[in-house]
């Protein structure tokens, strides 16, 4: 309880609880006498007109130099008249050591040293001690006692400035960085910061956390092209130049180099177009016509079926393919007269040239010998102009060159086969592994001309041509497409930002999420009637879109427009006022967190 002097009570009055009581009682006119203090003062001298102190006043006791305070160094005034504690003397001695700034002693509180008597000083945290640490109570000359000299300071601790290869430090920049100091490091163009940006300069002269690294950045996988192949690789530092061959059917364009850089904001140099489609010429024969689609061009991998009009028979092959070269393979085969009486096996061309050589006794000598294969003329006696032979090579050996030949006359005088005889060899192309892909045949042994397909897993993009064929040599028209991650670009949301901005980047993979919120003012949109969602996260899908985006519409939408809009929907008066109470509701609760957030 409190208790206040009362109007009868003649002033001055003290009231005091009493020691080793739980009463309070009034002391009137209660004074303390002036301490007596030899060899020393004390500070504040009684109020102006006073010549003694009041309850509870206090004084402060300095000692004069080459003496120290004996006792308390601060005394109040009690209850009773006297001073609490007692009044201390001046000794001959050592007062309060000097104090030195950001630092402490070891006898905090002390106001007497005798001679003889050392303190020890130490720093604050952040500094560091320069100089004897203790000092002594001596006496001197004049026998007065005095503090050792000189005094130790505590000085800032310092950091070294921290220095990254291909970085720098953020201006501004000082000579010096004390304890708590921060610094920013950025790095160099072409080059990411792996680490914290900021570092603080800690109490043991060292930083944290500990300083970035900048490391050379990379872009993402190069533009692909529908004309050309890359080079396979993974990785694509900055500065990496990637260059790009021509595909099957595409040859480069005369003065073009076929070659991008990775720059150093992590972009591609300009793609321009390096390769141009090269076509195969139209293939029409005289007396015969094409089977397949007549198409107006015939790019590389068409193929064409041939017929012959009737009274014709067709020398050469029925099927030709247009080649990566522009070049029809095998060559356009051509119509030859037939012969009335023509039988299996001999096949004849003009009659009249026909009856001629006949008369003259001219055939064809043997027919060119195949290796490890034979032909269908075998055991015949002789080779009249017309005949054909069709050639097949031994089991496990692939044919190549022509089928079948004729027996012709370049000149009209002398006969001779129509070609070379083709060869056996063993073609035998690698099975085509494509990763995260798959290869599309119904065959198991890759034999000479044999066609395969390529596809890629969910979530990949074929990069190169997506068929082949085994070639004479071994090895695949085309090389292995590489299946490459599909990634998303960066999002944008008009009137919003993402989440957390710190985590953006370039391209996002396959299911990576991204969040988005408003900007101040704007909300998403949706149901006009329902509150809004704060975030809103989409998904990179496996075709390279984002899942739907976001619309960040205003969010102050007048009362009678919504409720023109809800009757216009036949939404019930009853049911929308109590949509609008809790739109209203919402709003509240918004308004309210912002104004906490700010708080906070």
């Amino acid at each position: 309880m409190n208790l206040r002097p009362s109007r009868e009570m003649p002033p001055p009055c003290a009231p005091a609880l009493l020691p080793h009581s739980r009463s309070w009682r009034c002391f009137p006119g209660v004074q303390c006498p002036p301490p007596q203090i030899a060899n020393g003062t004390y500070t504040p001298l009684p109020k102006t007109g006073e010549e003694k102190y009041a309850y509870e006043d206090a004084v402060t006791i300095e000692c004069n130099a080459g003496y120290g305070v004996n006792g308390s160094t601060q005394i109040r005034c009690r209850h009773d008249g006297s001073w609490d504690p007692r009044v201390p003397h001046c000794v001959p001695g050592c007062g309060s050591p000097p104090r030195v700034e950001n630092g402490q002693h070891s006898h905090p509180g002390r106001g007497y040293f005798s001679t003889g008597s050392s303190v020890t000083y130490r720093c604050l945290k952040g500094y560091t001690l320069q100089g004897e640490a203790s000092i002594r109570c001596e006496t001197g000359d004049d026998e007065t006692a005095a503090w050792s000299g000189p005094l130790p300071q505590c000085e800032a601790v310092q950091c070294p400035a921290p220095s990254i290869q291909n970085g720098r430090l953020k201006p501004p920049l000082s000579q010096n960085y004390s304890y708590k100091s921060n610094i920013s490091f950025e790095c160099d163009p072409g080059y990411v910061i792996r680490g914290s940006e900021i570092i603080w300069c800690q109490a043991d002269t060292k930083w944290s956390p500990r300083p970035p690294v900048c490391n050379l950045g990379s872009c993402s996988y190069p533009p692909a092209l529908d004309s050309a192949n890359q080079v396979p690789r993974k990785d694509f530092p900055v500065g990496s130049v990637v260059t790009y061959s021509c595909r099957p059917g595409y040859t480069l364009i005369p003065g073009v180099i076929p070659r991008i850089t990775c720059l150093n904001n992590f972009t591609w140099s300009k793609v321009p177009e390096f390769c141009e489609r090269l076509y195969c010429p139209n293939p029409a024969i005289e007396n015969g016509a094409l089977i397949s689609v007549s198409r107006k061009e015939h790019v590389f991998g068409n193929r064409v079926e041939f017929h012959c009009h009737f009274g014709y028979v067709l020398r050469g092959s029925s099927s030709v393919h247009c080649g990566g070269d522009g070049m029809w393979h095998p060559p356009l085969p051509f119509c030859d007269k037939a012969s009335p009486d023509s039988h299996p096996g001999q096949q004849e061309g003009s009659p009249a040239l026909s009856l001629c050589f006949s008369r003259l006794r001219v055939v064809c000598g043997p027919p060119p010998s195949i290796t490890k294969g034979k032909h269908s003329g075998t055991g015949q006696g002789h080779y009249p102009y017309g005949s054909k032979v069709t050639y097949s090579c031994a089991e496990g050996l692939s044919l190549i060159g022509e089928s079948s030949i004729y027996c012709t006359s370049g000149n009209g005088v002398n006969l001779t086969w129509s070609g070379p005889a083709p060869r056996c060899k063993f073609v035998r192309c690698p099975m085509p592994v494509v990763h995260n892909g798959r290869t599309i045949s119904d065959i198991t042994a890759f034999l000479y001309g044999a066609t395969v397909q390529f596809s890629c897993n969910k979530g990949y993009r074929i990069d190169g041509n997506g068929e082949s064929w085994c070639q004479e040599d071994s090895t695949w028209s085309s090389p292995e497409p590489t299946c490459q991650p599909v990634q998303c670009p960066k999002p944008k949301v008009e009137n919003g930002r993402m989440v957390n901005p710190t985590s953006e980047k370039p391209w996002y993979k396959v299911n990576e999420t991204v969040s988005f919120k408003c900007s101040p003012g704007y909300q998403f949109s949706g149901h006009w009637y329902l509150p809004v969602t704060e975030t809103w996260k989409i998904t990179c899908s496996a075709d390279g879109n984002w899942t739907t985006f976001p619309t960040c519409v205003s969010g102050f939408v007048r009362w009678d427009f919504l409720i023109r809009r809800a009757l216009q929907c036949g939404v019930p008066l009853v049911q929308l006022k109590s949509l609008l109470e809790v739109q209203k509701l919402y709003l509240e609760i918004e308004k309210l967190k912002r104004e906490i957030k700010k708080l906070g």
